[in-house]
């Protein structure tokens, strides 16, 4: 069974956040990469990735671990994350 969760992730180069389910079992480094594929379409072409581009929380700033997944990192449905 696949276990998606729904969390907010802010772009602050755009000033925008969208809701994105995210598979709680894929380690950080791929949802990264899925998340550098797809946000210029996200974010109607206005924010364009780089390699160095990363998530972390967006309430304490905290950089997410991309070895861990988001069960290992505690993210529940709801959890604000930032793209940047």
């Amino acid at each position: 069974m696949n276990n998606d969760i729904l969390v907010e992730i802010f772009f602050p180069a755009v000033y925008k956040s969208y809701d994105v389910y995210i598979p709680e079992d894929v380690t950080f480094f791929r949802i990264n990469e899925m998340l550098r594929k797809v946000s210029g379409q996200l974010t109607d072409g206005l924010y364009v990735p780089c390699e160095e581009s990363l998530l972390c929380d967006r309430e304490t700033g905290t950089i997410l671990d991309i070895n861990q997944t988001a069960r290992e990192l505690c993210l529940h449905n709801g959890s604000k994350l930032m793209f940047i």
